[in-house]
């Protein structure tokens, strides 16, 4: 064969073979790098981390978030909805939880030191610190334990037999502080120094709570208002005295609108 036709040979086979990505048209080229997309793919012996755009797009929506936090404004499931009294008896029945071996009595300091400690995941111990929380919640249910039995006056010692009396006490005003008891009688003055005929038309007679604290409730709810109002004022002595006067000295046993207004300010 001359050179040619070997030339012509060689030629026709070149033409004849698939165009490779080298000979394409540059704007071919450009366009399928376009549409076929960024490319993380990494060679097997290159270091670092491998992005996987499908894994790595995963993996923040499958991560578990953290655990929810409580929220004290919300009420207690456990104490929350219980009643004074029920929550009153569950003091008494954890009573040594609260009171260290060396008190006497538990203080309202001892109820504050269990409720500022974290939950441990105890059960057990985890109630005592939710129920000294709850408490707190209650400032008029701690005053209200608070109480002396006898003079009825904050002693900062709730005592067995202090919580044991609030339980089984009925009387709806066992709530109130000193200030609301003896506005409530200012708001009943009237009522209670007795009729504009009677010795006392100016005053309250400090004998006249224990009457009126001594007689049955009837059912009539005016009356049994003010029996109920003068039985919490003989369970309190301390404050009974210092509606007549502050100063022991110059109680006189009546009770005059001044006396009161001078206690309320």
């Amino acid at each position: 064969m001359s050179v040619s036709a070997s030339n012509q040979a060689l030629a026709s086979s070149t033409d004849n073979r698939p165009q490779t990505r080298a000979d394409a048209h540059p704007k071919a080229v450009a366009k399928a790098a376009v549409t076929s997309g960024p490319s993380f793919a990494q060679s097997t012996s290159q270091s670092g981390p491998i992005f996987d755009s499908v894994a790595h797009s995963c993996k923040p929506c499958c991560k578990p978030g953290p655990p929810a936090r409580p929220n004290p404004t919300l009420p207690d499931p456990l104490y929350g909805k219980q009643s004074n009294e029920v929550l009153a008896q569950s003091l008494l029945d954890k009573y040594n939880a609260f009171k260290p071996w060396h008190a006497a009595t538990v203080t309202p300091e001892h109820i504050s030191r269990m409720a500022r400690q974290p939950l441990t995941g105890n059960s057990e111990k985890d109630a005592n610190i939710r129920l000294a929380r709850e408490l707190l919640k209650r400032p008029e249910l701690m005053q209200a334990l608070d109480r002396n039995g006898e003079t009825g006056a904050l002693d900062k010692s709730l005592s067995k037999e202090d919580i044991s009396k609030f339980i089984f006490s009925s009387n709806p005003l066992k709530l109130q502080d000193d200030k609301q008891l003896a506005q409530n009688v200012l708001n009943n003055f009237n009522a209670l120094k007795g009729p504009w005929w009677s010795a006392n038309r100016n005053a309250i007679d400090i004998n006249t709570f224990a009457k009126l604290a001594s007689r049955p409730l009837v059912g009539h709810e005016a009356t049994d208002n003010i029996t109920q109002l003068a039985k919490e004022i003989m369970a309190r002595s301390e404050l009974k005295g210092s509606m007549d006067n502050t100063f022991g000295f110059l109680r006189d046993g009546k009770i005059t609108r001044n006396d009161l207004y001078r206690l309320l300010r």
